[in-house]
């Protein structure tokens, strides 16, 4: 048997009640209602969309960078500064930033790297280069 949800054991009471309890039966209504309410919201939130909008930016920045980069980088970018909502320019906060960083790598779209006590990000299939290499090869040219 499939699982009951609340929706199904309120319109089950509301028919066993039937004309022997209407102001049981009205109040079951109400709840039913409120259930109804409860599980249409389906769309997202001014904020979600706001973030996801952010995120967006994020992958542009990575995806364009083509190496690894640290929060504060990331953060600088022209594009995340001069992101506006509703005429009112948005604000990011570090912790911010983290999150929506965690949750590209949670899905599998950004990637991170611990170097040197020192946390960097990039999109999915970057090669991490360490910074150190980096300049050997530009003092052997």
């Amino acid at each position: 048997m499939a699982n009951m949800t609340y929706k199904d054991a309120v319109n089950v009471a509301i028919t066993a009640l039937g004309d022997t309890n209407p102001e049981a039966v009205e109040k079951l209504n109400a709840m039913l209602v409120q259930l109804n309410k409860r599980g249409s919201g389906g769309g997202m939130t001014k904020t979600q969309k706001l973030n996801e909008r952010i995120k967006g930016v994020i992958l542009e920045i990575l995806t364009e960078a083509e190496e690894f980069l640290p929060m504060a980088d990331i953060m600088a970018d022209e594009r995340l500064t001069n992101l506006t909502e509703n005429d009112e320019p948005v604000k990011v906060s570090p912790q911010k930033m983290g999150a929506l960083l965690g949750q590209l790598i949670k899905a599998d779209e950004a990637q991170r790297h611990v170097h040197k006590k020192r946390t960097l990000y990039a999109v999915k299939g970057v090669e991490f280069v360490a910074p150190e290499d980096e300049a050997t090869e530009d003092e052997a040219e």
